[in-house]
């Protein structure tokens, strides 16, 4: 049982099915229809497009794409068939069954693995394999297996260059289904308990990390919490105006539940149980930190997290922030480099400017041949003003368009480090 889709480059995403598949290669992000039942399973299915195929056991949708200037004639397909009578335990054993359809395909290592529980505590694994090749065909694997004490399904999804931007569907079908008949819809809802704290918090993390090109760089990451005191916290803020809740229901792997015990936000000693969505499939893991407060901040698993104060509505800066960024390294028949730089200049009148560039470069030795390319180009510039309100900066060009960017000063009382949508900006000591 299976599909394939052939792309503009030749390659061909197949699937097999053995308890339930999403065989869902889209060409473009689909809308979501009511939930359908299949065999006592829950489910929602895309909309739009779709109609229903095949014959027997399987419950098949199909979607056909034209032929366009970019993109071959291709064509998608949803297999479902009915959930498995079966213990968690098992979940594993089935996974690998799956996998094993393609027998070239299980020796490949898992590159992406998530293991944890869904909202209604299902247990959930996620595991991505690339890639094999079958005459001359390029396949990658995604694996999603759930499991209730009694019942577990399967999905399975082949990814390739055209289903790339079919991800984010996937992810909501898994999300979506109901194993039981008591499940709930995907929500992170806090429970009685959760909550406590209020604020963002920030964290440095340093060290080294190995590059695409064989070397490895230095990282020097503030990493925030965002707490909300009802029981949501969050890893990224917010951005475009969204509360902390929107955000959380469009960017689940941002966020998660938190509560604290024994001892809890007024005691010097306790801890904190943090329930974090690990993945965009829903996948929850939960660890539970020492936690304590140390003045207006917090100290989470000996690690110190600083309060980081809003900007107040109107407020403005004065001066010129630069944001770098430089990689390379080499192996024995390649070498490359990409660096960059960002320039934002704000000033006490409302007003900024706006400059950047990057540039590349890379080597390949080939039996002896070498080759090589360097490109770089300058980012147009651009001016207008901006306003500062809390953890947000609007910037309105001369046109009138608006640019909302997420914003925090990591140092307490300074100026001279901005973290601008997760980018660090140095401020230029020149100014």
């Amino acid at each position: 049982m299976g599909c394939a889709h052939v792309d503009r480059i030749g390659k061909v995403k197949s699937a097999f099915s053995f308890v339930l598949v999403f065989f869902c290669l889209l060409s473009s992000s689909q809308a979501l229809a009511a939930p359908a039942d299949i065999g006592g399973l829950t489910v929602t299915l895309p909309d739009a497009g779709w109609r229903k195929a095949g014959k027997g056991d399987l419950f098949m949708l199909q979607k056909d794409f034209p032929e366009t200037d970019d993109d071959k004639r291709g064509s998608a397909l949803i297999q479902i068939t009915k959930p498995l009578s079966s213990p968690r335990a098992s979940l594993l054993a089935g996974m690998k069954t799956f996998v094993a359809t393609l027998p070239d395909m299980a020796k490949e290592d898992i590159l992406i693995k998530h293991y944890g529980i869904t909202i209604n505590g299902h247990d959930i694994r996620v595991e991505e394999r690339c890639c094999i090749n079958q005459k001359n065909v390029s396949i990658s694997q995604i694996v999603v297996g759930i499991a209730s004490d009694k019942r577990q399904v399967v999905l399975l999804n082949l990814n390739g260059d055209r289903s790339e931007s079919a991800e984010a569907d996937f992810e909501a079908l898994v999300r979506s289904v109901k194993l039981d008949p008591s499940d709930k819809d995907f929500d992170l809802v806090p429970a009685g308990g959760d909550g406590g704290l209020d604020g963002v918090f920030t964290h440095l993390d340093t060290g080294v990390r190995p590059n695409v090109f064989g070397g490895v760089d230095f990282y020097s990451d503030s990493e925030i919490t965002m707490f909300d005191p009802r029981g949501l916290f969050g890893t990224e803020l917010p951005k475009d105006g969204r509360s902390m809740a929107e955000h959380c229901k469009e960017d689940p792997a941002d966020c998660g539940l938190y509560k604290l015990t024994g001892g809890g936000f007024f005691s010097s000693a306790g801890s904190i149980e943090m329930r974090s969505v690990t993945s965009a499939y829903g996948t929850i893991e939960t660890e539970t930190k020492p936690f304590s407060k140390k003045g207006d901040d917090l100290v989470i698993d000996e690690d110190d997290h600083r309060a980081v104060p809003p900007f107040k509505d109107g407020a403005t800066l004065d001066g010129e922030w630069v944001s770098t960024f430089a990689s390379s390294g080499m192996t024995a028949t390649s070498s490359g480099s990409v660096a960059s730089s960002h320039t934002l200049t704000l000033h006490s009148n409302g007003t900024f400017e706006r400059t950047g560039w990057s540039g590349a470069s890379m080597t390949n030795e080939i039996a002896g041949s070498r080759s090589g390319v360097t490109t770089s180009g300058n980012r147009p510039g651009a001016s207008g003003r901006y306003t500062l309100s809390g953890y947000r900066l609007d910037l309105t060009d001369a046109s009138g368009k608006t640019e909302s960017l997420s914003i925090f000063e990591p140092d307490k009382a300074s100026d001279g480090l901005l973290v601008i949508n997760g980018s660090n900006y140095l401020k230029d000591d020149g100014q």
